[in-house]
């Protein structure tokens, strides 16, 4: 297949950062067999003309773009908090993290995936991607996953150290993925609490937080709380590129002529 020919896959990030992430993004598209293409707000120009999208992860979504939803405060002993520290040291490092907003991201983001649905084009969405997908569509969010743990510990890790169960029968991501629990990683500190408009949620972890969302009309959009871009080196994962690649490869045959 011609690189003119290759699926054009669309992958968001900020300005400043996500490097790794589009990397990783790229590569596992290239191995799909489609052509991966960044795009950050300062190089967004309106162009929506792609056959696919990756909403990535990244920063906290900016307040104004979804509705949250409330939690009791949960009060964490210093002896799980060093326990977990040491046992995950990225979730002590990210106490240290910037954090902040990137609205303008948000906004082409948004438009993305306006775009895709109004056309029905195959949707990836990842980690801050997945909330801000869910919350477009009118769902709601946790702003912390610390009162859905209680005292377990939050993990942190570009490794598998979670398994996701689905929730239902013959639902996209176990077509994609592979029948068996599912082993992922974790670098999120945020969840979605209830689907939104049209979307279903497949699959969960054992503390019951949200893993999966997916259309419950379409086989175009599905969304995942990790990052499977960074676990390339296992089938169940690669094979969520294929899909996107796949999906997106229809919309091939729909470019006009030049």
């Amino acid at each position: 297949m011609s690189s003119i020919d290759k699926p054009k896959i669309a992958v968001t990030g900020p300005d400043n950062a996500g490097t790794t992430a589009w990397l990783f993004s790229a590569f596992n598209i290239w191995l799909s067999g489609g052509k991966a293409y960044r795009v950050t707000p300062k190089q967004f120009d309106g162009n929506t003309d792609y056959d696919g999208f990756i909403i990535g992860g990244g920063s906290d979504i900016h307040p104004d773009n979804y509705q949250k939803q409330n939690l009791p405060k949960v009060k964490r002993p210093l002896s799980l908090k060093l326990k977990e520290w040491l046992a995950y040291p990225l979730e002590f490092l990210h106490r240290f993290s910037k954090g902040g907003y990137d609205k303008p991201r948000d906004d082409m983001e948004i438009t993305f995936i306006d775009h895709a649905l109004q056309q029905d084009k195959p949707i990836l969405a990842i980690c801050r991607g997945y909330q801000l997908l869910n919350a477009r569509l009118g769902g709601k969010m946790y702003t912390s996953t610390l009162p859905l743990l209680r005292r377990e510990m939050r993990i942190r890790s570009f490794f598998p150290r979670k398994k996701v169960i689905y929730t239902q029968d013959d639902s996209l991501i176990s077509k994609i993925a592979g029948d068996d629990p599912l082993k992922v990683n974790a670098l999120h500190s945020q969840a979605v609490a209830q689907p939104g408009k049209d979307m279903q949620v497949t699959g969960k972890e054992q503390s019951g937080i949200n893993q999966v969302t997916e259309s419950a009309k379409s086989d175009r959009i599905l969304g995942v709380q990790w990052h499977p871009e960074y676990l390339f080196y296992m089938q169940a994962h690669r094979n969520i590129f294929n899909w996107l690649v796949c999906e997106a490869s229809k919309s091939t045959t729909e470019r006009p002529a030049k």
